[in-house]
């Protein structure tokens, strides 16, 4: 395994090199013109997009990984372009997220995978994710995907919020903050950009963007790009082969007034699940070894081996949405219409007995075959679609954002049995979710004095929820339910301009999401279960001064009515109900820095120290280290880029079972190279206007670490992070 692991790095440094000898072409900075003017910038919007597209990265994207707002009345971080230019084609975009103070991300297998996200102290669940806008938490237990909806390649930018900050925020569920990504515009110049790749693990990728350049400029100017890319590996590190499949359309059309986006995203992915070891089996067979359960033991005690491959997940999923934003006058206005379809199934078996409801309507009780299996898939099947309007118009000194977010979510959770041919047998729930959500929103913003900013609004979050347990009313027992929820939250900023390169700001913002539907299956139904909320209180500084920019924060998150699991005594029978049991502070320090030391050089130190507990039961917060640091540099020369990045976390818990299992301190280094040349043999003949050869070497000290724990705690197996790897990229510009 090491000699392999050895030689795919040895091949893909040779083949980086060799196109880094041959191959020379940069593309101009290029401006979208007529089709992103003023009708679609979007600029007065609170959270706007960056205006970056297909054929640009500006080079301050490229100096800074990050850039401060530094006249918001909250914290606000545009994590830039450049950042996710130098991320492997395959990865994750999250992943830029680890350089932010007091946040985790964690792959537990491999980024395609989608990576575990973590903001001082939260989990993805209590974080905020939208894409263009639209929330992408999903309405039932609001976990996030992050490989589902955008690859990194196709990202113009994120604004890192890593509180509530505000109430202009649509969404579910920001306690750990909002992670608004935004998708590159079209350029207005044609270009066909066919990427390959491969790496480690036997990974590679296929794939390429053509953008159409500006067309119907007489009548309707339009520019559009798509996307295309095929990802496999092999996973024999982690048992874990995956295929995924990705196709993404944007279009921009200017329309009066205004601009008209159109933009379709599809993910199709496929992949094994990944297991672990115990640590006596990783002493045993040394620290590559990862127990494999697809031969669960029979009756007797042999393996099953009707099992082998029957343990994957299976996702396809697509988002789609059409946008109209301009401007009349002085008033900005957007509109965004949008669908999400998903549907999959993960795949396991069971030697044991099950009581299922049959296609029939009766409840029936089926067993395996001797020496066999009952094959299971556990569906999720979502339709959800929702809109967007905001207006953003100026009443006197007084500029005001109104705006509406409504989503309806129609959820089916299945868990199928089939027999070992294939023949489905019934189900042992069937739980239909329908979720209807409403949040208006207004805020103002004014400037009593010039160097003074003031904010203020709030947002009223109504959310219906209907539920029903099929198995259960078959049964005759309790099986319909109907919840409504509602929470008035109210937000409060302001920026002082203490000197032309010095503001201070405070803000005061609540936040809260409502139960997930488990609240309905988790033991005995609690009808008095309330949302979550939390109150947000944070102060900082920016500054600028020539050469340094910086951030610096202290915030506080007291949390109420957190959600637990607790044991009741109903009659003479402990229960367990879901209860609002829990209190909890998440409170710390986070600073970043920016260092532009000339045209060549840059650097960047981002420094995080965290308090986050549950109060009530006196437990730490999972993936919530004590302090974390993020170091790194960058260096850009003609077409020459690279990076060096280091980053340490502080001791942090994983929560199997109840029980608080160390997972220990973490450090890390990562590094990458791209090089876009000019003048390249061949490159007029073949029509050539740049190539980009790009290296990526991740964990490059070899350095192994406890990602998360499986199993139980009396006999927890070790989940280990990706030793040393390496991902190389081609990608021609016709």
């Amino acid at each position: 395994m090491i000699i392999l692991r050895r030689k795919i790095l040895y091949i893909a440094i040779i083949s980086t090199t060799a196109s880094l000898n041959s191959v020379v072409a940069t593309a101009a900075n290029q401006s979208l013109g007529t089709v992103t003017g003023t009708a679609s910038a979007s600029n007065n919007f609170f959270g706007s997009a960056p205006n970056v597209n297909t054929g640009e990265t500006p080079k301050s994207d490229i100096q800074r990984i990050q850039k401060f707002n530094k006249n918001a009345t909250n914290q606000e971080t545009l994590i830039t372009r450049g950042q996710f230019e130098m991320l492997a084609p395959t990865d994750s975009y999250t992943q830029v997220l680890q350089n932010m103070p007091n946040a985790m991300v964690v792959s537990s297998g491999d980024s395609m995978d989608g990576d575990d996200v973590y903001i001082n102290g939260f989990s993805k669940s209590l974080i905020n994710f939208t894409l263009d806008g639209i929330p992408l938490n999903d309405n039932d237990s609001y976990t996030y995907y992050t490989n589902e909806f955008i690859p990194s390649v196709l990202v113009a930018g994120t604004r890192y919020y890593p509180g509530a900050e505000s109430a202009a925020i649509p969404g579910l569920s920001a306690f750990g903050g909002s992670v608004e990504t935004f998708s590159l515009k079209p350029s207005p110049f044609p270009f066909v950009r066919p990427i390959v790749g491969a790496g480690s693990f036997g990974k590679y990728n296929v794939g390429g963007l053509i953008n159409t350049g500006l067309f119907a400029k007489n009548f309707a100017p339009t520019s559009a790009w798509l996307y295309v890319n095929k990802i496999q590996r092999d996973g024999y590190f982690q048992n874990n082969g995956a295929l995924q499949n990705q196709f993404l359309f944007k279009s921009v059309t200017q329309i009066g007034p205004g601009a008209l986006t159109l933009f379709f995203s599809q993910n199709n992915q496929r992949f094994n699940y990944y297991n672990g070891a115990t640590a006596a089996q990783i002493a045993q067979y040394g620290q590559d070894y990862n127990s494999y359960t697809s031969n669960p033991l029979l009756p007797d005690g042999k393996a099953n081996y009707n099992y082998t491959g029957y343990n994957y997940n299976q996702y396809l999923n697509w988002l789609a949405y059409a946008k109209y934003e301009g401007e009349v006058g002085r008033v900005k206005f957007s509109d965004q219409l949008y669908y999400y379809y998903g549907d999959g199934f993960s795949a396991s078996a069971s030697t044991y007995t099950q009581t299922l409801l049959t296609p029939s309507g009766t409840i029936g009780r089926f067993s395996p075959a001797r020496n066999g299996v009952l094959l299971r898939n556990s569906v999720n099947n979502t339709h959800r679609w929702g809109n967007l309007a905001k207006i953003v118009y100026p009443v006197g000194p007084v500029s005001t954002e109104l705006g509406f977010w409504f989503n309806h979510n129609n959820t089916l959770h299945n868990s199928r049995y089939l027999s070992a041919s294939n023949v489905y047998l019934g189900s042992s729930y069937s739980e239909p979710v329908v979720t209807n959500t409403y949040q208006p929103y207004v805020n103002f913003t004014v400037k009593p004095v010039h160097d003074l900013t003031l904010s203020a609004g709030f947002k009223y979050l109504y959310v219906t929820r209907d539920f029903k347990n099929t198995v259960a009313l078959a049964q005759n027992k309790p099986g319909q339910f109907n919840v409504n929820f509602g929470s008035v939250l109210p937000s409060v900023g302001a920026n002082l301009r203490i000197n032309q390169h010095w503001h201070a700001f405070a803000n005061f913002t609540q936040n809260t999401n409502p139960p997930g539907y488990n609240q309905f299956y988790t033991g005995t139904y609690n009808a008095e279960l309330k949302p979550q909320k939390a109150s947000t209180y944070s102060v900082g500084t920016h500054w600028d001064l020539g050469p340094w920019s910086s951030s610096l924060q202290a915030f506080r998150v007291d949390f109420q009515n957190y959600i637990l699991s607790t044991t009741i005594l109903v009659g003479s029978l402990n229960q367990t109900v879901l209860a609002n049991a829990g209190t909890a502070i998440n409170q710390g320090i986070s600073w970043q820095n920016n260092v532009v030391l000339n045209d060549i050089f840059s650097a960047y130190a981002n420094f995080g120290i965290l308090d986050a507990r549950l109060t009530s039961s006196h437990q730490p917060f999972p993936y919530a280290p004590h302090h974390t640091e993020a170091l790194g540099m960058i260096a850009r020369y003609h077409g020459l880029r690279a990076t060096v990045s280091l980053h340490e976390m502080g001791q942090s818990y994983y929560n199997l079972g109840g029980k608080f299992l160390p997972l220990g301190s973490r450090f890390f280094a990562d590094a990458s190279l791209r090089y876009t040349f000019r003048n390249a043999p061949l490159g007029q003949a073949l029509g050539f206007k740049n190539v980009t050869a790009s290296l990526n070497l991740n964990n490059l000290f070899d350095r192994r670490f406890v990602q998360s724990y499986s199993g139980s705690n009396s006999d927890p197996r070790l989940k280990l992070n990706l030793p040393t790897n390496v991902y190389a990229t081609i990608q021609a510009t016709f």
